[in-house]
C-alpha cells in the first residue's frame, strides 16, 4: 500500500469514529452507565460500606482494615469482605470494586472497548446480583480531577467513614486546606445517625469534622502503622469483632508494597515509602527513617518532587527541605521541585539518580526513598535492591 493511500484511510477511520461513532458512546456517558450498574448492584446487594480517606494513610488503613477482618475468626461474624484493590480509589475505581472487578480497571478508550463493556455489564451485574457477593465492602475514598467524594458517597453511603489524618495534599485541584476539607467532609456528612465515624487525631480539622457528623464520633490517637491499628481496632470493635481477633489478624498483615514497607537488604536497610507523597506523609516517613536508623547508622533521604501541591508548591517544598535535614545526614532530592528542597544532591529523574545512587552509598546505610507517583522513585528501590544483591554475591563464603 502506498503512504498516501495508508495515509488517507488513517484519516478516513479518524473522522468516522471522531463524528459518527464517539457521539453514540461518549466516554462521559459510559462513565455514567458503569457507575449505574454498580449503583445497582449496592442498592440490591446492601453490603455494610466502610469508606476511608485522608491526606496520609488511607490505602495502609484500607488494606489492614479489610485484612482483619478477612481473618477467618472475624469473618464469621461479619460475612465475607471485599476491598479496594491497587488505588482504584476515584469515581471508576469504586464503582469498578462494587462490580468485583479485581484487577486496576479504565473505561476503555477504543471504540470495540466501549462497545464490549457496554454488552458486558448487564450480565456481569445479573451474576452479582444473584450469586456471591461480599456482606462487607471496605472502600478506600480519593480525592482529585477524578474522584469526587460527593459522587463517591451517592454510589455507595459509608456505614462508617474514616477520615485518617488531613494535610497539604491536591491543592492544584481544590487551591486550599479549607477546600480539602469540605470535600473529604462529604464522607462525614453521609453517615447516617446509626453509624460512625471515626478521625484520626493530630491535626487541626478535627472539629470541623465533628461539626457536620450526624453519626457517633470516636478519635484515635497515632501516626503512621500505629494510626492505622488504632482505627481497625476501633472499626472493629464497632462492628463485633473480639479485641483477641483483631490481635491476631493485625500480627499477621502485611503493608502494601511501597508504603513504609522496611526491606533489610545486604549492607543497608531501605524504607520503601515511594507509592505516592505530600508533605504530612513525607514528615512521616522522615520521622520514621530517624526513628529507623541505629544509633550511628546513617541516615539517607533520597526525595522526589511532590506533586500537585499548587501555587505555593516551592514553600512547601522548601519548609519540607528544612524537616529532612533535621531528621536526614545525607539528603538527595531527584526531580525539578526538590531542587528546593536544598539538597546535598541532585538528580532530574529517578533514572538518572538509580544510575549514580551506588557511588554515593556507604555499608550499612538506612535510606529513606519516597517521591510522588509522577517522581517513578520505585526505580530507585530496584537499583538498591540490585545493589544489595550484588553486594551479597560478591561476600566470599566461608569454608
Amino acid at each position: 500500500m502506498r503512504p498516501l493511500e495508508g495515509n488517507f484511510k488513517t484519516k478516513t477511520k479518524k473522522f468516522v469514529v471522531n463524528f459518527f461513532l464517539e457521539p453514540l458512546v461518549p466516554l462521559r456517558r459510559l462513565e455514567s452507565y458503569f457507575i449505574f450498574w454498580a449503583h445497582l448492584v449496592y442498592r440490591i446487594r446492601k453490603p455494610f460500606i466502610i469508606g476511608i480517606t485522608g491526606s496520609v494513610g488511607k490505602s495502609t488503613t484500607t488494606a489492614m482494615v479489610a485484612a482483619v477482618l478477612s481473618h477467618p475468626d472475624a469473618e464469621r461474624i461479619v460475612g465475607p469482605v471485599g476491598c479496594t484493590f491497587s488505588n482504584m480509589n476515584d469515581n471508576v475505581g469504586l464503582a469498578a470494586t462494587l462490580l468485583r472487578f479485581e484487577h486496576v480497571f479504565e473505561i476503555p478508550w477504543s471504540y470495540p472497548g466501549r462497545v464490549a463493556l457496554l454488552l458486558s455489564l448487564p450480565p456481569r451485574a445479573l451474576r452479582l446480583l444473584i450469586g456471591r457477593y461480599p456482606k462487607v465492602m471496605v472502600l478506600e475514598c480519593g480525592a482529585g480531577s477524578t474522584a469526587n467524594l460527593h459522587r463517591l458517597v451517592t454510589i455507595a453511603p459509608p456505614d462508617i467513614a474514616v477520615v485518617t489524618r488531613i494535610g497539604a495534599a491536591h491543592l492544584e485541584l481544590m487551591k486550599t486546606l479549607d477546600g480539602v476539607v469540605q470535600e473529604k467532609s462529604a464522607l462525614v456528612r453521609a453517615v447516617s445517625p446509626s453509624g460512625l465515624v471515626i478521625l484520626g487525631q493530630g491535626h487541626d480539622y478535627v472539629s470541623q469534622f465533628e461539626q457536620v457528623a450526624r453519626a457517633p464520633v470516636i478519635k484515635v490517637g497515632g501516626q503512621g502503622v500505629e494510626l492505622s491499628q488504632n482505627i481497625t481496632r476501633a472499626v472493629c470493635r464497632h462492628m463485633g469483632v473480639p479485641d483477641a481477633v483483631v490481635s491476631a489478624g493485625l500480627k499477621s498483615f502485611k503493608s502494601p508494597e511501597g508504603r513504609l514497607t522496611r526491606l533489610d537488604l545486604a549492607g543497608m536497610v531501605v524504607i520503601d515509602d515511594t507509592y505516592n507523597a505530600n508533605p504530612l506523609s513525607m514528615k512521616l516517613g522522615l520521622d520514621t527513617l530517624a526513628s529507623t536508623a541505629a544509633q550511628g547508622q546513617r541516615r539517607l533521604a533520597i526525595l522526589g518532587s511532590m506533586s500537585e501541591m499548587g501555587e505555593e508548591s516551592h514553600r512547601y517544598h522548601e519548609e519540607l527541605g528544612d524537616y529532612a535535614r533535621s531528621r536526614s545526614d545525607l539528603l538527595i532530592g531527584v526531580g525539578e521541585l526538590s531542587r528546593h528542597y536544598a539538597p546535598d544532591h541532585w538528580f532530574d529523574s529517578s533514572d538518572a539518580c538509580a544510575n549514580e545512587i551506588e557511588k554515593l552509598l556507604r555499608c550499612d546505610d538506612c535510606v529513606l526513598v519516597k517521591g510522588s507517583a509522577s517522581a517513578r522513585m520505585s526505580r530507585v528501590v530496584t537499583k538498591l535492591r540490585e545493589i544489595a544483591k550484588q553486594r551479597q554475591q560478591s561476600v566470599p563464603l566461608l569454608v
